[in-house]
C-alpha cells in the first residue's frame, strides 16, 4: 500500500540530491519544480486536446441538452454516449493537478517536519516559515502568497476565456474569483518553501497555456489563410 512517508523521503532525498549540486534548497525546489513540470508536459497537450475537443462538440451538447432538459436520465446517457463515440474525456484536464498533488504534499511534510535544516533560507526568507517580507506590529506581510494570487488569477483567467460559451462557462467565471481568495486563505501561513513549488508551477503553467494557445491561434490564422488561398 502506498504510504506518504515514502514519497517524502523520495522528494527530500532528491532535494538533497540536487542540493548538493547547486548549494541551496530554494533552487533545489525551483529545479524540482520544473523537472516535475517537465514530466506532466506530455499530459498538459493532452489536456489541451481534451479542451479542444470539448469545444468542438459543444453545438452537439446544447442540442442534447435543449432535447432532453425534461429528462435528465436520458440527458445524461445521451451525453456519455457522445463523449464515448467522440473519445472525448472532460476529466482529461484533471490530470496533470492530480499528478503533482502527491509531490506538493510530500513536500509539505517535508518542510513542515525535520526533513528539512531550519535555517534552510532563499532570497529574503527561511523556507520552513512563511516568507515575512516586512512586518507592521503583529501583521507579518507575505509576498510570496500574494504572488500565487496573482498567479492563480491569470491561470483562472486565460481558462475562462478558452471556455467562453462552452458549458460549464459560468462556473469558471465564479472560480475566476473564488480560486484566488481560497489560494489566499490556504497559503498565507504556510512554509514558504511549499508555496515557492506552488508559485514556479504556477508561473510555468501561465507560459505554457500561453504558448499552446497561441499556437492554436496561429493555426486558426493559417487555417483562415488557407481557406482565401483556396477561394481564389
Amino acid at each position: 500500500m502506498f504510504k506518504i512517508q515514502a514519497l517524502v523521503d523520495f522528494v527530500v532525498h532528491v532535494l538533497n540530491a540536487i542540493y548538493g549540486v547547486v548549494g541551496n534548497y530554494g533552487l533545489a525546489i525551483i529545479i524540482v519544480t520544473i523537472l516535475m513540470r517537465i514530466i506532466v508536459f506530455p499530459l498538459a497537450l493532452k489536456q489541451e486536446k481534451a479542451m479542444k475537443k470539448m469545444k468542438e462538440l459543444q453545438p452537439e451538447l446544447e442540442k442534447i441538452k435543449e432535447k432532453y432538459k425534461d429528462n435528465p436520465q436520458e440527458y445524461q446517457r445521451k451525453t456519455a454516449e457522445l463523449y464515448r463515440e467522440s473519445g472525448a474525456n472532460p476529466l482529461a484536464g484533471c490530470l496533470p493537478l492530480l499528478i503533482q498533488m502527491p509531490v506538493f504534499v510530500a513536500l509539505y511534510w517535508a518542510f513542515s517536519g525535520n526533513a528539512i535544516p531550519a535555517d534552510a533560507k532563499f532570497l529574503w526568507f527561511t523556507l520552513k516559515q512563511p516568507d515575512r517580507l516586512f512586518t507592521i506590529g503583529k501583521f507579518a506581510f507575505n509576498l510570496l502568497p500574494i504572488l500565487n494570487v496573482v498567479i492563480t488569477y491569470i491561470q483562472q483567467k486565460i481558462m475562462t476565456d478558452a471556455t467562453k460559451g462552452q458549458e460549464g462557462s459560468q462556473q469558471m467565471q465564479t472560480m475566476l474569483y473564488m480560486m484566488p481568495a481560497l489560494m489566499l486563505v490556504i497559503f498565507y501561513n504556510m512554509p514558504s518553501g511549499v508555496t515557492l513549488y506552488y508559485l514556479v508551477s504556477g508561473a510555468w503553467s501561465v507560459v505554457q497555456q500561453y504558448i499552446i494557445l497561441k499556437g492554436r491561434s496561429d493555426d486558426g490564422k493559417d487555417s483562415i489563410k488557407g481557406a482565401k488561398w483556396g477561394r481564389t
